[in-house]
């Protein structure tokens, strides 16, 4: 299956189409720190309980936004960057060689370093987890048994780019003047998603992540795939709105605007519409808002050197993240964090914040080399089928973030 027929005019107005989106790099790095925020709270680290319902109410909902910033920009990534020479198979094996390579030496170092514990690894929960499948299964256990806890969202990612050829072309068939009216038709159908587990979904047992709903619910309208998925949908549908000269103008600075207010909006909603259907209207404009900043040359702060190489190793960072979090708070007692089980120290407010800072920093400077020696190297040597049996081919796309990505693009 071709991506796109080869040989086919371009839709694109000149001057857009294949244009390098650094931007869209440097809000990746954004969207990792808000993850890495809401994952803060999960180290209890303030003393004062009035600390921690404060940073519960105003971080929790951070992680969300990203994660549906990371769903929309795969999908408007993938529909850029594709081209009328590239196939299936190809697509297939590029997403591969960026996804799993960092998955699964992060995996090796956390089972080697989890089995001298002695903590029980469920074997099933363990192997879904390497393989990118624990999302499918609407078992809590399938969730925290997976040794890597964020890395259920890249099983949405695994859909997504499993799915792309047909999407892609299922898309380009919509009529550039009906293009408004899908998104916003494939944005109601996922505000339906918390509305339908309410309905149908059992109120019991409580969610252990989210106890004002049940897990059935919240596994239905967060962790699912395939309800995840329309944010991927909704982002192709967006790249498909610029590229044909469908978009309606906003510029970077308001939409970034609006983003704030909805994240605002989402502390006040409830936790369904706040995890998912708030967060993806605003990030659905955002993303083309700064891709055509970069079409137009405009200097934003997420286009410049340090935000672009942020990006970068955006996705080395999450997978890291919640275990380096982890294992440093667990120092502070003694114990290996490995688990995520462990003595909880607390601290005031002030080291509180420092210890986060500098756990972030760390959790940088390991993405910086798992990135080097192990992001870059597998893209470099198997994304692209040798050129005479003897030299990787060049990539045709720049291998660093300056044509944006999603969390492994």
């Amino acid at each position: 299956m071709t991506i796109t027929q080869p040989g086919a005019r371009p839709e694109s107005p000149p001057g857009i189409g294949g244009t390098r989106l650094p931007s869209l790099t440097g809000l990746r790095a954004l969207a990792g720190l808000s993850v890495f925020i809401t994952h803060g709270l999960a180290l209890g680290l303030f003393t004062d309980p009035q600390v921690m319902l404060d940073y519960i109410q105003y971080g929790a909902n951070a992680g969300m936004f990203g994660l549906a910033f990371f769903f929309v920009l795969t999908g408007f990534v993938v529909t850029w960057t594709a081209s009328s020479t590239d196939n299936a198979r190809s697509f297939w094996r590029r997403r591969f060689f960026k996804l799993f390579p960092n998955h699964v030496v992060v995996y090796a170092i956390l089972l080697a370093l989890l089995i001298p514990t002695g903590t029980p690894v469920k074997a099933v929960e363990a192997l879904a987890g390497l393989f990118l499948i624990s999302s499918w299964f609407p078992t809590e256990s399938f969730l925290f048994g997976n040794l890597n806890g964020p890395m259920w969202s890249a099983n949405i990612d695994v859909l997504a780019y499993a799915a792309f050829p047909l999407l892609y072309v299922l898309v380009k068939k919509i009529s550039p003047s009906r293009l408004w009216a899908w998104a916003i038709g494939v944005t109601a159908l996922a505000a339906l998603v918390p509305v339908i587990a309410d309905a149908f979904l059992p109120d019991h047992p409580p969610s252990m992540v989210a106890p004002e709903v049940s897990w059935p619910q919240h596994w239905f309208g967060f962790y699912f795939p395939l309800t995840r998925a329309l944010e991927f949908v909704v982002g192709i549908i967006m790249a498909r709105i610029v590229l044909t000269g469908r978009w309606i103008g906003l510029r970077a600075l308001p939409a970034a605007l609006l983003t704030l207010g909805a994240y605002l909006v989402t502390l006040e909603v409830p936790i369904f519409y706040g995890y998912t259907f708030v967060p993806l209207i605003p990030m659905a404009l955002l993303i083309p808002a700064f891709a055509m900043a970069d079409v137009h040359g405009r200097r934003t702060l997420m286009n410049s050197s340090l935000m672009v190489w942020l990006g970068d190793r955006m996705y080395a960072f999450f997978v890291i993240h919640i275990t380096v979090m982890f294992m440093v708070h667990a120092a502070f007692s003694g114990e290996n964090g490995v688990s995520g089980m462990y003595s909880r120290v607390t601290f005031d407010l002030g080291t509180g914040i420092a210890v986060l800072i500098a756990t972030y920093l760390l959790c940088l400077v390991l993405a910086s080399i798992l990135y080097a020696l192990v992001e870059q190297p597998a893209m470099r040597r198997w994304s692209r089928p040798r050129r005479g049996g003897d030299r990787p081919d060049r990539p045709a796309q720049p291998l660093s973030g300056a044509t944006g990505g999603g969390r492994s693009s």
